[in-house]
């Protein structure tokens, strides 16, 4: 536990040595989690057309 205590402190200490690091991080995150929500909305999308057929 100390040995987990020591190495977070540790991240967040060079985190805030280098804050644009952090940053690019956070927007990759981001990007890749909005990239997750389009695709599963995407396929529900889909689902629903061929469910409820052609207009």
């Amino acid at each position: 536990m100390e040995g987990l205590l020591t190495k977070t402190a540790a991240l967040f200490s060079s985190a805030a040595a280098n804050p644009d690091h952090v940053l690019k991080w956070v927007l990759v995150y981001f990007g890749i989690s909005s990239l997750g929500f389009m695709g599963v909305w995407l396929i529900g999308s889909t689902q629903n057309t061929e469910r409820s057929g052609p207009s």
